[in-house]
């Protein structure tokens, strides 16, 4: 193997220059000073000309046994020692309880022991100190912390998570996690991260307590909102609702409980008016409130053996059936779709927005997963047109047709 080398009048560089001067000849002698101080501690060699030795260089070598000490006097790390240390930084995530960190560590300490980087940033060691720091912490503290508090109690600095950690968290969450999301608020939501605390907006028959308090939704106007500290507090006494349906936009939310929704969808299950159902806004994916609602709804259900329809209405689109199954997979299992059918699709496509081919592609792979077969005619029709169909567009328009 030939040994890393450099041909002085190869070069193009500021060194040559230098090296070549002709109006400051002391700028050789410097260099002829310190080449000799790094041959003297056999670093180099060096390889003069015919009948110019000690006048002008011609190549300078790379002794592999010193290159160890080369690094020290250059004041550099080498790669390999900045691998070791990041694999070090990240080893304590090797027993963490949460699969999709440990699906990280496993990712990076394999290329890592190969001495491959991967994309990480080898150079920025304090980068990963943090995050590690903020990612073993995470399944200790309270759900629904909120950001500032929590990067002040980690790092006494109320931005530091934001400006420092947060980017590196989330797009780690994207890669190694299960749930597919808009934004970064609703990534650090789902894993106990709050931006500010979230209220939960119901409406209908559920009658919960909480301390001395009973409190009957159903009797207030346009229903209520309830904070996590409420949620986390209150026992669910009674649903008198013949169906749950949660509702993924706010419009929705609103106009459906103002009476201005038709529910032919609904009226083969006995349900004369909104006042039977139990309506919850959801806004998409769950908040961490909301969360804490929906599996007190599921126990409640379940002890009390009690007979409920349960819906979901939200957008005719990709988003839309994730959010659905991903309600149907952790919540209720007997979930059923509420104008999110191809009859409703096709009936108000006049008003779908066009989307991309990296659009219909990750429509296209659902198509491929038998998980999703309830919806694949929907999606072929999604695919055929290049059209989805938002919940909100279509509230404005259905009392119009």
């Amino acid at each position: 193997m030939q040994r890393p080398q450099i041909a002085i009048r190869k070069l193009n560089n500021s060194l040559s220059k230098d090296y070549f001067d002709e109006m400051n000849y002391r700028k050789r002698e410097w260099i002829h000073q310190a080449i000799s101080e790094l041959q003297e501690k056999k670093i180099i060699e060096v390889k003069w000309p015919k009948y110019k030795e000690g006048e002008e260089i011609e190549k300078v070598y790379l002794n592999y046994e010193a290159i160890d000490l080369a690094y020290e006097i250059a004041g550099i790390t080498p790669k390999e020692q900045k691998l070791k240390d990041i694999q070090s930084i990240l080893t304590p995530l090797s027993e963490h309880p949460w699969e999709w960190v440990r699906n990280f560590w496993n990712y990076y300490n394999e290329a890592l022991s190969k001495n491959q980087t991967s994309g990480l940033e080898i150079d920025n060691p304090k980068g990963y100190e943090d995050l590690v720091k903020t990612l073993l912490f995470l399944p200790t503290m309270d759900e629904g912390t909120m950001k500032r508090v929590l990067s002040h109690r980690l790092f006494n600095d109320t931005k530091h998570i934001e400006k420092h950690v947060q980017s590196r968290l989330v797009s780690i969450y994207k890669r190694f996690g299960n749930i597919e999301l808009d934004t970064d608020i609703e990534y650090l939501d789902s894993i106990g991260i709050v931006e500010n605390p979230q209220i939960t907006l119901i409406s209908g028959p559920l009658i919960f307590s909480s301390r001395n308090l009973t409190v009957n939704v159903a009797e207030l106007p346009g229903g209520m909102g309830l904070s996590f500290e409420t949620i986390k507090k209150l026992d669910i006494k009674e649903i008198n609702a013949k169906a749950i349906l949660f509702i993924e936009n706010l419009t929705a939310y609103h106009e459906f409980l103002n009476g201005k929704i038709v529910l032919d969808t609904l009226s083969s299950s006995n349900i004369a008016n909104t006042d039977q159902i139990l309506t919850i806004y959801t806004g998409g994916y769950p908040h961490h409130a909301l969360r804490k609602l929906l599996y007190k709804l599921k126990d409640f259900i379940h002890k009390s053996d009690h007979s409920v329809k349960v819906y979901h209405w939200g957008d005719i689109d990709y988003g839309g059936i994730l959010i659905f199954e991903h309600l149907r997979k952790n919540y209720f299992s007997n979930l059923m779709p509420l104008f999110m059918d191809e009859h409703t699709y096709n009936n108000y496509l006049e008003y779908g927005m066009p989307f991309s081919s990296e659009y219909a592609n990750k429509l296209t792979t659902l198509l491929n997963d038998d998980s999703y077969s309830l919806w694949h005619k929907l999606i072929e029709a999604l695919v055929r047109n290049k059209l989805r169909l938002e919940q909100e567009g279509l509230v404005i328009n259905m009392n119009h047709k």
